[in-house]
């Protein structure tokens, strides 16, 4: 009788060991779980700032003219009937 007690001292001992030792291994898991959803939830935020930049912008385009016709002279070249086009060259560009 005197050995048993200490036997199921030392087998409690050892199973509150492993408890806590899961318990820790868990909770380090929850933490990197916490810090991964932050990071989403963070890029989230950016990519519907984003998204939201690109619908104003495409609202613009669609509904406003000078816009529209302002995009049209940078990026394409157009010029207006009776207008002229200058293209301003470099001298080290013509080498």
């Amino acid at each position: 009788m005197r050995i048993f007690r200490p036997i199921l001292f030392l087998i409690a001992l050892a199973l509150l060991l492993v408890s806590v030792r899961q318990f820790m291994n868990g909770y380090g898991d929850w933490q990197q779980a916490q810090l991964a959803e932050e990071a989403y939830r963070a890029e989230l935020r950016e990519l519907e700032a984003e998204r939201d930049q690109l619908k104003q912008r495409v609202e613009m385009l669609q509904d406003d003219r000078l816009t529209k016709e302002r995009l049209a002279r940078k990026r394409l070249g157009y010029i207006k009937p009776g207008e002229l086009k200058f293209k301003v060259v470099k001298p080290e560009a013509v080498q």
